[in-house]
């Protein structure tokens, strides 16, 4: 009996240290999933949910409700439909992009004061573990925060103003003058026409020489200049998250595919620009952007990496804007005839009605009209809908709010352009509303170029390129739609032909005209 016993009692004794040594481990797994769910929640805090000051507390707009942890990602989805569902909420609107803090502004005004008045504290950038560590392998200058950008901002504002633009107009000038022999010649691909006059006139801007016919290392730049652009905030989900880039790499799941983005970034740099560099130490390139840059004149003193993508962002930027503003320029010349004939007629007035001569940058002064249509196009169809935010370095008092450091304030481009107690009849085309003496300024009205101490260093060349081109495109070529086509839906970025449109000289004697200056 006592041996009976023994026995079941041996038999318990075993199930129950096996049922604790159970217990044990599921106690000890779950307390791990809770904290790591707890350090996930913590990640995952907006700066407005964290602690403010001692005897303070934050004080925002109001805003959308959102959803737990995704905030109002499903609003920014919808894209110009939702920046115009948030401008319902007031001039300063609370959203929350992931863990993101967007503070909407939806006023010139407000704009002129947070980034123009208060840019000392406003001049700022998040984190952007996705579009500016991994894509941009954080040396793309528009991304980066002050203290690695204001140097790259040094160098591109001393190479890009000044002196300088004299030589640069001379390029763009020339340039022109080959795009519209290309429109003559295969006039149905005259968006391919724009591309190339963009890339031609920013590559001899930042190499000092033409580009050489036939490469084609050029489609790997721009593939890498889209992929950056299709991830810029808001539109890459896991930058709404910064945060996440402290959980262990191997629990970031995500980070492979930007991983090799980034790489391929790199790779369609160097592939462009090292012959380039090869040519500049040997000395056997012209004065340029890049050669300044890399023998010293710039006093620039990144790494070998850094100064390539400096150089390169130059290429990047300069190309691509360009291109799309000419298109847009383009396309209202078909939405809009009656505007289209008024810029001719300024130009007949200037250059003659019977192709006397083409127009040049002589003639800004008297051709106002086309740089208010230039103007008019980044109000009408913009670009971008939302431009990089900035992003507070400290806390700040505002207008009786109070906004914790790490808050971003990005513009609402859709309203403010569309808003009619600025623009009468916003809707409609009227390059009128901006003959008021600063036609030749793209950036005083207008924030496609940014705004503050971020200004684009680059927006009176751009204004310089769409002078010229629309100018000589106007007086030159008639523009009529296809086929019927939606013009709220042009493919931006695209390399295709972004709306269906047929492209014919003027007459006989602009198509001579072109070929004398050919």
């Amino acid at each position: 009996m006592p041996s009976h016993f023994n026995h079941h009692l041996s038999e318990a004794s075993y199930f129950w240290a096996q049922t604790s040594a159970m217990q044990a481990f599921v106690t000890a797994a779950s307390v791990l999933v809770i904290a790591f769910l707890f350090r996930v929640h913590q990640l995952l805090k907006a700066v407005d949910q964290l602690p403010a000051p001692p005897g303070k507390k934050w004080k925002l707009p109001p805003g959308p409700r959102g959803l737990p942890y995704l905030g109002n990602l499903l609003l920014y989805s919808k894209g110009e439909k939702g920046a115009h569902e948030i401008a319902k909420y007031g001039e300063m609107v609370t959203t929350h992009l992931g863990s993101k803090l967007w503070v909407v502004l939806n006023s010139n005004r407000l704009a002129h004061e947070l980034y123009a008045k208060h840019g000392k504290v406003t001049n700022g950038r998040p984190p952007m573990p996705i579009v500016n560590d991994l894509l941009s392998q954080g040396r793309r200058s528009v991304m980066l925060p002050i203290d690695g950008w204001a140097e790259r901002r040094r160098v591109m504002h001393q190479l890009l103003s000044g002196t300088a633009m004299t030589k640069y107009a001379e390029y763009q000038a020339e340039e022109s003058v080959v795009l519209l022999a290309n429109y003559l010649r295969k006039p149905q691909e005259w968006y391919a026409h724009n591309a190339r006059y963009a890339n031609s006139v920013i590559y001899r801007i930042t190499f000092g020489e033409k580009p050489k016919e036939g490469g084609n290392l050029m489609t790997d730049v721009t593939k890498a200049q889209f992929l950056f652009l299709l991830n810029a905030p808001p539109y890459n989900f896991w930058d709404c998250f910064p945060g996440l880039v402290e959980l262990p790499k191997f629990l970031q799941w995500w980070r492979g595919t930007f991983e090799r983005a980034g790489k391929f970034t790199h790779d369609a740099y160097f592939e462009y620009y090292s012959p380039i560099k090869r040519n500049i130490l040997e000395g056997k390139a012209p004065q340029s952007f890049a050669r300044d840059v890399l023998l010293g004149q710039a006093k620039y003193q990144g790494s070998d990496t850094d100064k390539m993508f400096l150089t390169m962002q130059l290429v990047e930027a300069g190309s691509d804007t360009t291109r799309l503003a000419i298109n847009i320029a383009i396309l209202a010349a078909v939405r809009w005839p009656e505007k289209f004939l008024k810029a001719r007629a300024d130009l007949d007035r200037v250059c003659g009605a019977d192709a006397a001569r083409l127009p040049d940058f002589g003639d800004e002064e008297s051709l106002p009209y086309i740089n208010a249509f230039a103007k008019e196009i980044l109000r009408w169809r913009r670009i971008f809908v939302w431009t990089p935010e900035h992003t507070l370095t400290e806390n700040l008092e505002f207008e009786g709010y109070y906004f914790p450091r790490g808050t971003s304030f990005v513009i609402n481009h859709a309203s403010i352009s569309e808003n009619p107690d600025y623009f009468e009849d916003p809707l409609s085309f009227k390059p009128e509303r901006w003959l008021d003496g600063n036609e030749t300024d793209l950036a005083a009205g207008s924030w496609q170029f940014g705004g503050g101490r971020r200004l684009c260093v680059g927006y009176k060349l751009a204004q310089k390129s769409i002078f010229i081109n629309l100018s000589r495109l106007f007086y030159c070529f008639n523009f009529e739609e296809r086929e019927p086509f939606d013009d709220k839906s042009i493919q931006h970025f695209t390399m295709g032909e972004p709306f269906p449109i047929n492209v014919k000289a003027r007459g006989e004697k602009w198509t001579a005209l072109i070929e004398r200056a050919a």
